[in-house]
């Protein structure tokens, strides 16, 4: 899959995270559960697609995120950098293996943002199902 088409596919990640959204404001909450337990299914299956760094993300997201950001900063600044000092010396072969590197890199990152998306469908579904309950909560009790 080229880097367009994961930018393409996580879009669409992005817009169906939003209209499941938009869908459980009007859904009980017998039905927002059985879409959090899709959205689990569906994000424990996309876990294993991740080239294998999902299992650890699922341990460590937040600081693991952190250091692909930072990685990914660092790894930008150096193909910045090294292209713009060799880019006259570098024979085809020599660039073609560093755009390959830097897609591969691209690729990654695009596959934990993908993962993180389902993930964040996840949490957004369960705070979405707490809301629901906590409001059926309080319309069932008696005034204070």
């Amino acid at each position: 899959m080229s880097v367009s088409e994961q930018v393409d596919a996580l879009q669409a990640k992005v817009a169906d995270l939003k209209s499941s959204l938009d869908a459980s404001r009007h859904e009980t909450n017998e039905q927002i559960k059985a879409r959090v337990a899709d959205a689990k299914a569906k994000a424990d299956a996309a876990k294993e697609t991740v080239h294998g760094k999902a299992d650890q993300a699922a341990d460590h997201a937040h600081t693991q995120w952190q250091s692909l950001k930072a990685s990914n900063s660092a790894k930008m600044q150096e193909l910045q950098e090294r292209a713009a000092r060799k880019r006259d010396e570098r024979d085809v072969k020599a660039a073609e293996r560093d755009a390959e590197q830097a897609e591969d890199d691209a690729a990654d990152a695009l596959d934990y943002a993908a993962w993180a998306i389902d993930q964040a469908e996840v949490a957004v579904l369960d705070a979405a199902d707490a809301r629901a309950w906590a409001d059926a909560r309080a319309a069932a009790s008696p005034p204070s």
